[in-house]
């Protein structure tokens, strides 16, 4: 994906960010100014830029995300992370028998869960959980995420319990091989592979749909097979009807949990720019069909907030122990326009960026600038006047 850049060292990087402290005084102005816009809302939706490597984002967004809780009454948090472990993060909380910190961390993911910048945050969201005062839940249906605590090895044996003998253990180790991408050489991963765990899958949802659990239990099983079915009949489909039937099952997902939570409750969603714009027709890997943004905006209209964020310089994590530098901000560019003079990170509400009209910016690639009226897109934005990669706490400083 472009050519390739110097590495930057981590610990250089570390050594040269402010503290968080000095970082949330200096947002303050932008802080408060997209709470006061996200607060009448019923569903916010926070994004970033980076590939999940821009590390101020993150950090905006715990606080942001602690105030819309705590002042504006949002009692929902939806990650761009796993459906199925985060229904069992959500089963736990219902049930009042432990939900962890280390729990949440391992639904969220390594997207995130590494990063220093999340840990406030999810210290404070896990106490809520355990509360009940707030809901957690993951949009991704994708499977075979490394970590997960729940879905690897816990969700086919629960799923394939319901079966009879024999078929128990051959579904469920079935099943198991794709959740923890078991495959080889003398069992590979191919048309025959799928076609098992559809079989498995269907057999799965017979019984299950009969089971004498309680409906939300039952419910929750449903989901998930229902969920691994759309994302294993992506497996070998080109990367754009990838993208869209990925985001078009996050809505799925989105649409199923708004449904089970009390009417009109004011929802978080935490994921990539693209996802949360109201069109993110402008990356070319978007075209194949709406993104999650597009259709949430479709069915909440104006009680939706896109707030994307960018940064006018600096740097982020394109991959484990390699950083690129941001693409300058150019004059008269949108990154250039909003920072210039607005301190460490600006905010543009609806009628700012509307007033800025076309301008070229990062907002979809920290490497390609697009020109765009970015007003189409988001609601919102936040730019940092020079960014940086998240502080990771599994690496050395």
């Amino acid at each position: 994906m472009g050519d390739a850049q110097p590495m930057i060292p981590l610990a250089a990087l570390a050594l040269a960010a402010s503290t968080p402290a000095d970082e949330a005084r200096a947002w303050e102005p932008a802080l408060r100014a997209a709470e006061h816009d996200l607060c009448g809302k019923q569903v916010a939706l926070l994004g970033e830029n980076g590939f999940h490597g821009e590390g101020k984002s993150v950090a905006f967004r715990a606080i942001l995300i602690r105030r819309l809780i705590t002042r504006c009454g949002y009692r929902a948090v939806f990650f761009e992370a796993s459906h199925y472990d985060f229904l069992a993060v959500e089963r736990a909380a219902r049930r009042r028998q432990p939900v962890t910190e280390a729990m949440v961390l391992s639904a969220i993911g390594q997207k995130w869960n590494k990063d220093a910048e999340l840990a406030p945050l999810v210290a404070f969201l896990t106490a809520e959980a355990r509360a009940g005062r707030v809901t957690l839940a993951g949009l991704e249906d994708q499977i075979a995420i490394l970590g997960m605590f729940y879905s690897l090895e816990r969700m086919p044996a629960e799923l394939a319990h319901f079966l009879p003998p024999g078929r128990r253990e051959e579904c469920g180790a079935t099943v198991r091989e794709r959740t923890g991408w078991g495959y080889s050489k003398t069992s590979p991963h191919d048309p025959a592979s799928i076609a098992r765990v559809q079989t498995c899958l269907g057999e799965m949802r017979a019984v299950i749909s009969k089971s004498p659990a309680d409906p939300d239990l039952r419910g929750e099983r449903l989901q998930m097979i229902a969920n691994m079915e759309r994302a294993i009949s992506r497996d070998f489909t080109p990367t754009r009807a990838n993208v869209a039937g990925r985001d078009r099952s996050m809505y799925l997902n989105f649409r199923w949990l708004a449904a089970r939570l009390k009417p009109g409750t004011k929802i978080i969603v935490w994921a990539a720019n693209q996802h949360v714009a109201k069109d993110a027709a402008l990356d070319p890997d978007f075209t194949a069909g709406e993104n999650l943004g597009a259709y949430i905006h479709a069915a909440y209209g104006p009680r939706a907030f896109a707030l994307g964020f960018s940064a006018a310089s600096g740097t982020f994590r394109w991959s484990r122990g390699e950083f690129r530098p941001i693409v300058p901000a150019a004059p008269g560019s949108l990154e250039a326009s909003l920072a210039a003079g607005a301190g460490e990170a600006a905010y543009a509400g609806p009628a700012r960026l509307r007033s800025l009209g076309a301008r070229a910016s990062v907002l979809f690639s920290f490497q390609k600038p697009v020109s765009a009226d970015w007003s189409r897109m988001f609601d919102g934005l936040v730019v940092f006047r020079e960014s940086r990669p998240p502080v990771r706490i599994d690496e050395p400083h």
